[in-house]
């Protein structure tokens, strides 16, 4: 059954990769609002600072000793949790550690076919399959089309509180989001890709339509998103943003009580590394306090609801 789905839907993904690629690296260099435009930011994490991750170093194992804890599983096939490279330790310093290491450039068929055995048949994760080489232009890999996502567990803000985010990469460029939730549901993996949450329910049987005969689709449970551009150097650099982040600044999210982070590597095929993800308070931007709805996608990126 799930080697059925996969292949329905990677002829479609494949028939529209091309032009959707168009559009997402569109989105991510020409469409943003003025204020997100010029964000990539390379600096120091500030001395003495608060750090509110948990596990941002991705050195504390989950339980399983097989990936970090409190992120999200890792699959041994797109997104990896391995010990840095030595050579990635500067003379007369420790090696990293942990990292995580995503690898964009598999195909998503393959990939699709591995997350039903790991997460739906329990297929231990020492049983990832072999990368199979992708062929040019590679619009059916992940990273054409799905992108190598991948999630923190939820971390509690404050009502009216203003964030700003640091973390480690090396690689190509790639997006870190911020997404905003009034509670936390579930977690579970793909639980924000809506392709993958219907890969599992077609591979599970589930009725595709509701008692009333309507698609039945998955709804995004966040409230609130952001991102800001990382990456770009084939050297460790730590980035942010130069805004503060106000999850719940707006009337349209002024509920928002936490959120996730999702590092999201895509195009071009690639490896990307990641470290060292940090979150610490900040001071509110000026302007900012306003619970004005009309205002919220000018200021921080797309408001989704």
């Amino acid at each position: 059954m799930c080697e059925r789905v996969i292949k329905s839907i990677g002829v479609a993904c494949v028939a529209i990769g091309a032009a959707m690629l168009a559009l997402r690296v569109a989105s991510a260099q020409d469409v943003r609002p003025k204020e997100l435009r010029g964000e990539l930011s390379v600096a120091d994490f500030p001395k003495n600072a608060v750090d509110l991750m948990i596990n941002g170093s991705f050195d504390d194992p989950n339980a399983a000793q097989d990936g970090p804890a409190h992120w999200q599983d890792v699959d041994n096939f797109v997104c990896h949790w391995v010990d840095a490279p030595v050579t990635d330790a500067a003379e007369g310093e420790k090696t990293r550690g942990k990292v995580i290491k995503i690898d964009t450039d598999v195909k998503q068929g393959q990939a699709y076919t591995w997350w039903c055995e790991r997460y739906l048949r329990g297929a231990p994760l020492d049983k990832a399959p072999a990368r199979q080489p992708t062929v040019e232009p590679k619009y059916d890999t992940i990273a054409g089309l799905d992108g190598g996502f991948f999630w923190s567990d939820f971390i509690e803000i404050k009502e009216g509180g203003a964030y700003r985010v640091y973390l480690d990469a090396k690689g190509p460029g790639a997006k870190v989001f911020i997404r905003g939730y009034e509670k936390k549901p579930a977690i579970s993996f793909g639980d924000e890709a809506p392709a993958v949450q219907e890969l599992f329910r077609n591979a599970r049987g589930e009725p595709k339509l509701d008692e009333r005969g309507r698609p039945i689709r998955y709804r995004l449970r966040y409230l609130y998103t952001t991102w800001f551009p990382v990456g770009g150097s084939d050297q460790w650099q730590t980035y942010t943003h130069k805004m503060p982040r106000h999850p719940n600044g707006r009337e349209i999210t002024e509920n928002v009580r936490w959120i996730r982070i999702m590092i999201y590597p895509y195009w071009p095929p690639a490896t990307y590394w990641f470290d060292n993800v940090r979150l610490i308070e900040v001071e509110p931007a000026p302007g900012y306090g306003r619970p004005d709805a009309d205002e919220a996608d000018i200021d921080e990126g797309k408001v989704i609801r």
